[in-house]
């Protein structure tokens, strides 16, 4: 998987099966939480996380952001 995508402000993405995913900020704000995870993530325009979890993982936006999701080897 390999996409661009614009989220509305509260708007969510979901990342089944996570681990290799990266996923960066364009625009805007995000914040990130991973299933099993007590660390969640913000991320500002021009930063990334690769996440790190085998389940599910969420991505809210927070007044609205673009961003890149990228599958890579897990």
């Amino acid at each position: 998987m390999n996409a661009a995508f614009s989220l509305a402000p509260g708007e969510v993405f979901r990342v089944d099966r996570a681990v290799g995913v990266e996923v960066a900020v364009d625009r805007g704000r995000i914040w990130v939480t991973e299933e099993r995870s007590f660390d969640d993530v913000w991320l500002a325009a021009g930063q990334s996380v690769r996440l790190a979890g085998r389940g599910l993982a969420i991505v809210e936006s927070v007044g609205g952001a673009s961003i890149r999701v990228n599958r890579h080897g897990a």
